[in-house]
């Protein structure tokens, strides 16, 4: 079975949920669910093409349960995507025992870690740390950035990889996946359903999720709603999860 089609198979076995509401901010997405549990979703980036919704898109959204909207994660259109993902952090949460952001700080050691399609404060945030990062991304300039077609010729000079949902969304995942091998790999939401059997047999080392749950929710939506993007949120507490068990898996 592959990536895609696991994931949709454990996210549409998983409790359903009323959807309660529904948010669709600049910089993320968020779901609310009846029985209280939450998530935070990706927006692609791009600009204008995130801000042209469809109606019917907008009222079909508006009448389906979590798991409808979860079934949208492969839809082309960003507004339906930023629905899904959002409902499929919610369906499945990361757990309140992750690990402080601050685990990952000395692990590269000084090798080479490449950001595909990163979020910009994410990037300021790692170099802060010191890293030693080269960034692959079409929609910035600037010193150690590249084209992100040319991620997978730089890749074996890295002995760590930073990826976000976008390459879910766009199917990079699986151009990047042949040089993925031995090296570390984080994932990062959000977006991102806590799914890590999943994610390991695709050979992801960490999950860096926001943590929601037994968490109240308003702040962060609020927050997401008015243009924020969740990185930067005061209240969302970014937590680390390693996974175990890697493999590959196309």
């Amino acid at each position: 079975m592959g990536l895609y089609e696991e994931i949709q198979e454990r996210l549409l076995s998983a409790r359903d949920g009323e959807l309660e509401s529904l948010v669709l901010g600049w910089k993320g997405s968020a779901v609310v669910l009846k029985d209280g549990r939450w998530g935070i979703g990706a927006v692609p980036p791009g600009g204008g093409a995130t801000l042209s919704p469809r109606e019917d898109h907008t009222r079909r959204l508006l009448l389906s349960g979590a798991k409808d909207l979860a079934k949208l994660l492969v839809s082309p259109y960003p507004q339906e995507y930023a629905a899904a993902s959002a409902a499929a952090a919610a369906i499945a949460p990361a757990p309140e025992e992750g690990l402080p952001l601050e685990s990952l700080l000395p692990l590269p050691g000084g090798e080479r870690v490449s950001l595909v399609t990163p979020d910009p404060w994410v990037t300021d945030f790692l170099r802060d740390w010191n890293w030693n990062i080269s960034v692959f991304d079409d929609g910035r300039r600037g010193l150690n950035v590249f084209p992100e077609w040319t991620a997978s010729q730089h890749l074996n000079s890295s002995g760590w990889v930073w990826l976000t949902a976008e390459v879910f969304r766009t199917r990079s995942f699986f151009s990047l996946l042949p040089f993925l091998s031995g090296k570390k790999v984080v994932l990062q939401g959000p977006g991102i359903p806590f799914l890590p059997d999943v994610y390991g047999q695709a050979g992801i080392s960490f999950l860096v999720l926001p943590e929601t749950s037994g968490t109240d929710g308003s702040a962060a939506m609020q927050y997401v709603a008015s243009g924020g993007t969740p990185w930067t949120c005061p209240d969302l507490r970014w937590r680390v999860h390693p996974v175990s068990g890697q493999g590959r898996q196309g």
